[in-house]
Parts: structure tokens; sequence; C-alpha cells
């Protein structure tokens, strides 16, 4: 699913924000689009004996705590957004209507006891007198207004809202108080207040709008050999991961905190899963075997313990240590902590002292240096789980326990940085593309830890799939889809370019991952778009190669394709699982499917390029540059046509930019490893190729 891509301010800035009914329960916040109208230099306060109106107010800093803009439509700027066309003390004539509310599903944004929570920062602080709002409810509600900072809100105002339409109109509140922030706090989606309008005198300059463009250094790109991943729930024998360095492994709590008898810290953790006894006595593990051929693995530990299971609680709850703990403190996950702990002892670079380890399955070890990454989750923001949708502050909360057990206050055994400094959290893969969520997150990382630690440095991680509806909310997409489309169709390089560059102005030097992409063969709402005179396992491979190139190309710095093994027919038609690269049956025969020899084949011939740049994507045929590593004059040419008509265009010449020599066609087959070769000439600088819809890669040297 895909968000609406927007754009923020430099990642140099770092604004405040403030916590509320608790310290990590109200002052919290989320984020909006950057307004594009940028100025180089901040304006110098004039003296300011009359309160003037307040319009250095832009969408990167008008927060959402819900974190609704996404899956729930509507965006927090719609609380200022009319601002610059009325002024409550001059214009009486102008009707503010736009809600800042969220319009599907909004019920799960406004959680009982602390409703949908808007902060707006002003940037500097400011000797406020009052705010004006544009009411326009039918029933009466209630709306908080506070000024301060993130350990101290103050309520200022508690408002009643109307309930005849009569009533309608701005309504003057005082504030006098000097902030920097000031946060609405509505009970309900029924408290319809269509603009604020806020008024004081800056009390420093205040800076300028923000810049909508990324320009500052990047990571170097990945060869593809570290670039390509895969989604499974079981191990695989060794032969079909050879094209992938990347293991995403999903796995439920429930599957290590089986022990529902003894009670925190004292429970036992199993560690045994995709494991087995070598030799009679040395523990042996699926990472093991990854690592002993160069490849990387990491758990996406989702889900609850086992006790909670017994409750009737399940993946999208949340994994508190006890029943009726507050979601939003980093102290309610000790339990949680102290398992990612223990996963960070045994599979880490750091060996501890294995008496510290309450471990009921296996004889104890820890240091193993096989696993170093770890994603505390899977899609929180699930929306269609209802009030189990997990908000930023909640999922900060438990991210700030699971990594160092939040600054170690709850002790030594809590967090996995605290077992494995080499260890880092990966953040729990967002459903569709949603930038907002990942600006709370790091907000909340600056302004609720005292050292400022972004939370996940293993990456930053985004799912998508490329369906044929269009809308920026996500429910929509995922609802109203039908089909699958190309990846050309979806704009899916430039609009994950853009994604990319939102995530290098939050946090430049965190590598960006799309942890979920792919097609099902059978005919789902993510059914693969069908070339003519293809199957649609056929046609399902012909997409994955051109959508890793696009998503290379991107500026992306990893992809995880979804997913590895099939266990249903090919022609199921139950969403994602049909997606697999092979097919296992029950009796346990692996099949490869064509996307398997796809994949593989593009993984072994590129393996060791780097994507250069696009020489075309315009017209009939979209050319693009690899090239090689390390052998420098070593260059490939990805070539296809971006459609799926069967359109072809035999003889087709490409510009080779040297004037003779001898090049190599790659052309995909279903039964082949490592395709089919064809050496060709160069001759007046040209290459000839019959180019159709599926890509051919031409290997040449520049020498």
């Amino acid at each position: 699913m895909s968000a609406t891509l927007v754009y923020y301010a430099h990642a140099s800035r770092r604004w405040l924000i403030g916590t509320g009914l608790s310290m990590y329960s109200l002052l919290l916040f989320s984020c909006g689009n950057a307004d594009t109208n940028a100025t180089t230099t901040a304006t110098k306060p004039a003296t300011c004996t009359t309160p003037q109106k307040i319009t250095a107010i832009y969408k990167p800093f008008v927060y959402d705590l819900s974190g609704y803009e996404h899956s729930g439509g509507g965006s927090p700027f719609n609380l200022f957004d009319e601002d610059n066309f009325t002024d409550p003390k001059t214009d009486i004539t102008t009707y503010p209507e736009t809600s800042p509310h969220p319009i599907r599903n909004a019920e799960i944004y406004f959680p009982k006891g602390r409703g949908s929570r808007i902060v707006v920062d002003l940037r500097v602080p400011y000797k406020l007198s009052e705010v004006y709002l544009y009411d326009r409810s039918v029933i009466p509600d209630t709306v908080w207004v506070y000024t301060g900072d993130m350990q101290n809100w103050k309520l200022k105002q508690t408002i009643i809202t109307n309930s005849e339409t009569i009533s309608w109109g701005w309504r003057k509140f005082a504030l006098s108080d000097t902030s920097r922030f000031v946060q609405f706090r509505f009970n309900s989606r029924e408290t319809t207040i269509t603009e604020a309008a806020l008024y004081g005198c800056p009390l420093q300059p205040v800076p300028p709008a923000p810049a909508g463009e990324y320009s500052g250094p990047r990571l170097p790109r990945k060869p593809m050999k570290d670039f390509l991943g895969v989604n499974m729930y079981n191990e695989s024998p060794m032969e079909w991961l050879q094209p992938f360095k990347w293991v995403r492994m999903y796995a439920d709590a429930n599957l290590f905190d089986t022990d529902a008898a003894d009670a925190y810290p004292g429970n036992k953790i199993n560690i045994s899963r995709l494991g087995y006894l070598y030799q009679g006595q040395y523990f042996r593990h699926f990472s093991d075997d990854l690592a002993a051929v160069g490849k990387n693995i990491w758990y996406s530990v989702k889900g609850v313990p086992a006790w909670m299971n017994k409750l009737g609680l399940w993946e999208k709850d949340r994994p508190l240590t006890r029943l009726g703990m507050n979601p939003e403190d980093p102290m309610s996950y000790g339990r949680h902590a102290y398992l990612m702990w223990t996963l960070a002892a045994v599979f880490g670079k750091t060996a501890v002292d294995t008496s510290l380890l309450n471990i009921a399955d296996m004889i104890k070890v820890s240091g193993k240096g096989t696993m170093t990454l770890f994603e505390n989750g899977n899609e929180e923001d699930a929306w269609w789980k209802g009030d189990k949708y997990c908000t930023p502050v909640e999922y900060f909360a438990q991210s700030s326990a699971d990594y160092d057990g939040h600054l170690h206050k709850l002790g030594d055994r809590h967090g996995i940085a605290t077992a494995d400094s080499n260890s880092k959290l990966i953040l729990s893969g967002t459903v569709g593309l949603d930038t907002n969520r990942v600006r709370v997150l790091d907000f909340l990382c600056q302004y609720l830890r005292p050292d400022k630690k972004f939370l996940w440095q293993g990456g930053i991680q985004y799912h998508h799939y490329s369906t044929n509806v269009r809308s920026s909310i996500a429910p929509n997409r995922f609802q109203q889809a039908t089909a699958g489309i190309t990846p050309e169709e979806d704009s899916l390089r430039s609009r994950l370019a853009k994604v990319r560059d939102f995530t290098y102005r939050l946090q430049p030097g965190i590598e960006c991952i799309l942890g979920e992409y792919g097609f099902d063969k059978g005919p789902s709402a993510q059914s693969t778009p069908i070339i003519p005179g293809y199957t649609p396992a056929q046609s399902q491979g012909i997409m994955l190669v051109r959508s890793i190139n696009a998503v290379a190309f991107s500026g992306f710095d990893r992809l995880i394709l979804y997913w590895m093994k099939d266990h249903e027919p090919v022609n199921s038609p139950h969403i994602y699982l049909t997606s697999g690269l092979i097919y296992q049956s029950m009796d346990g025969q692996i099949t490869p499917y064509p996307s398997w020899f796809h994949v593989n084949t593009m993984m072994h011939h590129l393996a060791d390029y780097v994507p250069e740049n696009i020489i075309s994507e315009k017209g009939n045929v979209w050319i693009y540059k690899y090239r090689h590593q390390t052998q420098k004059d070593s260059v490939a040419l990805f070539v296809y046509a971006p459609t799926r008509k069967g359109n072809k265009y035999p003889g087709y010449a490409l510009n080779a930019g040297v004037g003779s020599g001898r090049a190599v066609e790659i052309s995909f087959e279903d039964k082949r490893e490592k395709g089919r070769k064809e050496e060709k000439d160069i001759k007046g600088g040209k290459i000839i190729v019959d180019v159709d819809e599926v890509p051919k890669i031409i290997l040449f040297s520049e020498r």
C-alpha cells in the first residue's frame, strides 16, 4: 500500500515536542507535509507590543500523535490550512471548512482517555495571548488546549463544543503564556474544529519556511549481491537461497517466550526455533548455515508471548509485561525487552556470562555472531485490526525498551544493545510508504530520550505492493484493489526515490529498506500483470526482475522480496499466498518457479555491479546502466520495453559508448539458472538487440 509522498525539512533541524497526560501518554506528536515556499534566512522579530496573528505555521511542524494521515486520511495541518485566507479578528465572512480529523476508521485514532492529539511547533517561543477556534460541531464534546513543553504540558482551556449549527463560528479563548508549542486534544471526531488561529509575539528570530529538497551526502550504492533479500517463515535448503544476501524471517514472540508458568523476570526463553543439535551436543541454527555461506538473517519478532495467547490476545496486541500497564510507557515492556536481550546475547557478537541466560530448550551458548539485526514487530500500524492499531507513541515506547531497556532503566538484562553493542534494531515495516509515521518516531527519539538516539540504526523499513488502486489512503488501496500493476504503471522507481529522499532528510546515515514487495501468481488482488504469450508464473518472474531494477535505481539500500516459498497451488486466489519463488509440496519436494530462475539469472550476472545511471526512461525502450564494483571498465545495460501488451522492437540499436568490440547478451529463461548467453558484435558504437517486455542484460567492456 502506498502513502502520499511528502516533502520535509532538513534533518539537521530538530524541534522540541512534548508529553502529556503522563510523560509518555499525552504530549507526543505526529508529522505533516512540508511547505515548499522556502526562504533562506530567519526573520528578526520587530518590536512587538500588540499580539499579531502567527502565520509562520507549516505542515512539517504540525504533528498528529495517532499517526492517521497515511491510513486514515485527513491531515492535522487542516487545523491551519486556511490560515492565510482569514483573520478572525477582522474577517467574519470566511467560513473554514476542512477538518483535521481522519476520514477512514476514525474511531481507532481517538484512543479512550487520550483522544486525538495535534501539536503545533512554532519553532521559537512566543508570548501567546489567545487562540481562536472555528467551531462547526453538531453535538457537545470536549477540546483541550495546552501550552508547555515535553516535560510539562499546562492545560490552558477546556472547551465544550457547540451543538447547534446556528452557533457555528469563531470562538476566542485566552492562552496568556510563553510557549513554543501548543497542543490541541480532541475527545472524539465529533469535535469539529475546522481552523485555529494563534496570536502572540515571537521572542526570537522566526526561522524560514522549510526547504523541500535534499542536497546532502548519500550512502554509496551497494553492489547487487549485497542489495537483495527474501522474506521467509521457515528455513529452506541453501541452494534455493543462492540469489539472496539477506533473509528476513517472520518469528512470533510466542515461539520464544513460551513460559506461561514462571513470572517475569524468572521466565525462561526458547531459542531452538530454526535450530537443531549438531553432532549430539553442539547447537546449530539456520543462522549458522547462512553465515557459513556469507548470508545474513534478521528476525521480525512479532506478536505477544504465550501467556497472553492463553488470555485470547494475539499478534497485534501490545506485548506488555502485565495487563493494564500503560502502552505508551517504555517501562511497560520489560518482559519483551528481556526476550530481545536474550536473542542478542545468543546470536550477537558479544559473549555474555551464560549463567545469566535463562534458556529452556538448548545448551547455553552466547556470542554466536550470526545475527546482529532484529526487527521488533511487523506492520504494527495495522489499521485493519481496529483498536489493536499501534500508535507511533506505543511503538516508540516498546522500541526504547527493546533497544537498551529504555536507557538501562529496566535493568541489565534488557534490550539488544545491552547484550551486544553490535546489534541494531530495524524499524518494523510500515503498511505502505508511511513517511509520516516514520517522522513521528524520529521526533519521539529526539525528545523523549536524553541521548536523542534514533532507535532503528539497522534500517528504516517500508512495505509496498503495486496495485491498480492509486488512492493516497492506504485502506482504499488495499480494499479496492482487484489486481497488481507493473512497476512502471506504479511509477515504482520515482515513487520510491521520493521516499528515499525523505529518509535522507530525516536520518541521512541510516539505510532505507523496502521490506516487502512482490506479486501473486494466483488471481488475487495482488496478482501479477500478465504479458501476452506468458503464463502467470512466467509473468511473475518478469515483473520481479523489472521491479528489482526499479528499486535498485530508486536509491533504496535493500529490497526484501515477498516471499520465498509457497505451500498453496499456483492458482490459489488467496492474497499473498502464491508470491513464492519455489513451491514445497506436503511431502517436502521443492519445485522452483520461473521467477526463481529469473531472479537467480539477474543476480548471478549483476552480483558485482552497482547501479550507475538511467540512460532512458521514456518512450518504447527503457535502458539502465550498471558498472562493475571493482573492474571499472565493465558495464551492463538492462534493457526492455516497459509495457505488458506484447510489444516487440526487433533490431534495436543500443549505444555502447565504444566503437567496436564484443558484448554478451543475457536472456531470461525458465529452466536456466544463469539464463541464455549470446555473443554480439559492437559495430559503429552500436549493439543490435531484439527488445521486448522481457528484460535483457548486455555485458561489455568500455576499454
